[in-house]
């Protein structure tokens, strides 16, 4: 695993996506997920960025699986997790004028980004949990007890977010209707730190490991 491009993988999503807020203050990051961004000026960066996410994560399989225990199940999750991004990186969601008529390559974007969505905090918390005993990891499993629960919170509250606007904007604060678009930016935030902690931490303990 090549750790810098690891990072510069995972680090490009979150910054593509404050790039794009800025490009577009006709939308709102606040009310508005990333992915419908894509449809604004520089959408490109979007698309780029989580295929790009994708692909990290991917590398990361094997090493980070290979200190699971053997796990199936563990490497099956992240790599529905790096497939979804991928995925939803190259079919691109609608832009918010068209919530009430999605089209066929937004629904794909969407079950492939939920899906991503759902089973990363499920890896991060198994990984976390097979890691916690594990002596090699011990002086890295606070940090990562850390950012995996921040992986389920992130990934609540952004649920409750979603449901609600499905059924019509109700959870707002202030001038704004619903915080879906910040939860959204708050719980890819929560992934890209705990894979990128995962990432750091095995690329140290692989080498003694072997060496051991």
């Amino acid at each position: 695993m090549n750790l810098s491009r690891v990072l510069t993988g995972l680090l490009a999503a979150p910054a593509a996506i404050a790039a794009l807020d800025l490009a577009n203050p006709q939308w709102s990051w606040v009310e508005v997920p990333a992915s419908n961004f894509v449809g604004g000026r520089s959408g490109w960066l979007l698309s780029l960025a989580a295929i790009g996410a994708g692909l990290a994560s991917a590398a990361m399989i094997g090493p980070i699986g290979a200190r699971s225990g053997g796990r199936r199940a563990v490497r099956w999750l992240l790599g529905v997790w790096a497939t979804g991004m991928i995925i939803a990186g190259m079919v691109p969601a609608d832009p918010p004028e068209r919530w009430d008529d999605r089209s066929a390559a937004d629904t794909v974007h969407g079950i492939a980004a939920l899906t991503a969505f759902l089973v990363l905090p499920i890896a991060a918390t198994l990984l976390t949990r097979a890691w916690w005993r594990d002596p090699p990891w011990r002086r890295w499993r606070a940090l990562l007890a850390v950012t995996a629960a921040a992986t389920v919170a992130g990934y609540a509250a952004f649920l409750v977010a979603l449901v609600d606007v499905m059924g019509g904007p109700e959870l707002g604060i202030g001038p704004y209707a619903t915080l879906v678009g910040l939860l959204e930016r708050t719980m890819l935030w929560s992934y890209v730190g705990w894979l990128a902690c995962a990432a750091v931490a095995a690329s140290r303990i692989a080498p003694a490991t072997r060496a051991g």
